[in-house]
């Protein structure tokens, strides 16, 4: 599947089918590589990269319903509908993928996101790399992060009680 200057809600219905995720339990972890400011100091640099490296410390666990398989949302491929965002280019071929996503949500700047990785249906591992640039307030005007997003099934989901 190939898509260029499309929206998050078309890439989402366009691979719904691509790779299904299998219902159940999933755990998901978020680990912040490197976070570069230009133009901070020093001090508040290394404060602010303690605290992502804390953040990326944290697991999550979500149950996927076999509902959500079948029409995954929007936030999944990378934002809300109507924020802004667009696919300059969107991949996905054999379980992998390779994509950039440009975001300009209003009075916030600019955000332009590169992501590649793999995915099946019981797992997934993507790296990002994020400029945002133009931000009101931040230092220098830019910013640019490095992410790696992992995931995988871990069982089921608890049944829920009636």
């Amino acid at each position: 599947m190939k898509a260029e200057n499309a929206s998050i809600d078309q890439v989402a219905k366009a691979t719904q089918d691509a790779v299904k995720m299998q219902p159940g339990k999933w755990q998901t972890q978020i680990k912040f590589v490197s976070v570069d400011v230009p133009g901070m100091p020093k001090a508040q640099a290394d404060m602010m990269g303690q605290q992502m490296a804390k953040m990326s410390e944290q697991t999550t666990e979500t149950c996927v319903t076999p509902e959500m398989v079948n029409k995954p949302p929007s936030e999944m491929f990378g934002g809300k509908a109507g924020a802004g965002c667009t696919y300059e280019k969107f991949e996905l071929t054999g379980g992998k993928i390779d994509s950039v996503m440009s975001c300009k949500p209003q009075g916030a700047g600019e955000m332009k996101s590169t992501t590649t990785g793999t995915l099946s249906g019981t797992s997934y591992e993507l790296a990002s790399d994020t400029t945002m640039s133009g931000t009101p307030g931040m230092p220098g005007g830019k910013m640019t992060m490095k992410t790696q997003i992992t995931g995988k099934r871990i069982g089921d989901c608890p049944a829920t009680k009636g």
